[in-house]
């Protein structure tokens, strides 16, 4: 991880892009590498009416906004963070083809979330989703204020068995240790419907299954012995389960499909529905390419 040369940070919207920018600067920090802030315009993202516009003009206004927007991120960022050095681009394209782009040669990508309000419940920000998704590398999507660092939580990672666990498990570790958090290592199954149905006592989790996950994380406690580590095996849905355990955390690391096309087949549902619901930030985890 070392080997990459910054932070990629996506300067967004949402609360002037705030949140994502102080987690990222935080990151760069404790990483010693650079932050890298972003500002992708495009002029069909412009709200200026053709008629009065042409394209040449909508797609100045946008860049000198844009420009505008990264100066105001570099010095929030020097004020409170005085040693992370800054890279800012003003870059003209579609956002997540930038942000997937310029992730290559990052440590980590980093964005805000726009929860859009729908009939019964949310839709996370299209920038985000496509990201998380399309990335090489962990992307961390950043929902609301960042968290404090003087009210450390502990770093949830979600480990199922999957071709990205170890990759998940090597962020996670690695995350846990350089912040000083503690790790929660959690595996979700789900619970018997028929006994639910029939209102008998629901068995405790199989001793097999604490068993597995203890395994799955062994080697990475030898790593790393300065993180302490906690095992949880909870009978629930992963992502109910997931979202439950990481409320009030430091972070949760999860991880998602090979990369392909369809967004919604290569995140997954829980990797979908962590971003939606998970009140703390969610790094997602693609598995290295030759797995």
């Amino acid at each position: 991880m070392d080997s990459q040369r910054y932070v990629l940070v996506g300067l967004g919207e949402a609360q002037d892009g705030l949140p994502a920018l102080g987690w990222a600067a935080r990151e760069a920090q404790v990483r010693h590498q650079d932050l890298h802030i972003v500002r992708a315009y495009h002029w069909a993202d412009s709200l200026v009416p053709w008629e009065t516009s042409t394209e040449r003009a909508i797609s100045a206004d946008l860049r000198q906004h844009a420009e505008t927007r990264l100066q105001q991120a570099a010095t929030h960022v020097a004020q409170r963070w005085p040693d992370v050095a800054i890279r800012r681009t003003a870059i003209d394209g579609v956002a997540w083809d930038v942000l997937v782009e310029l992730g290559v040669h990052a440590a980590v990508t980093v964005l805000g979330s726009r929860h859009l309000s729908t009939f019964g419940g949310t839709v996370l920000g299209s920038v985000s989703t496509v990201v998380a998704a399309r990335s090489i590398g962990p992307v961390v999507v950043v929902e609301g204020a960042a968290a404090d660092p003087a009210e450390p939580g502990s770093v949830v990672v979600g480990v199922d068995g999957s071709p990205a666990t170890q990759d998940v498990l090597a962020f996670a570790f690695d995350h846990a240790s350089r912040h000083e958090r503690p790790l929660r290592a959690v595996f979700c199954w789900r619970p018997d419907l028929i006994a639910a149905m029939q209102w008998r006592p629901e068995p405790p989790p199989p001793e097999r299954a604490d068993r597995w996950l203890a395994a799955a994380v062994a080697g990475w406690q030898e790593k790393f012995p300065d993180v302490g580590v906690h095992r949880a095996v909870v009978r629930d849905h992963p992502v109910s389960g997931l979202v439950a355990e990481s409320t009030a955390q430091d972070l949760l690391v999860v991880g998602s499909h090979s990369r392909h096309a369809r967004v919604g087949g290569l995140l997954g549902s829980v990797s979908q529905g962590v971003l939606h619901h998970a009140t703390c930030p969610v790094a997602v985890v693609h598995p290295r390419i030759d797995a």
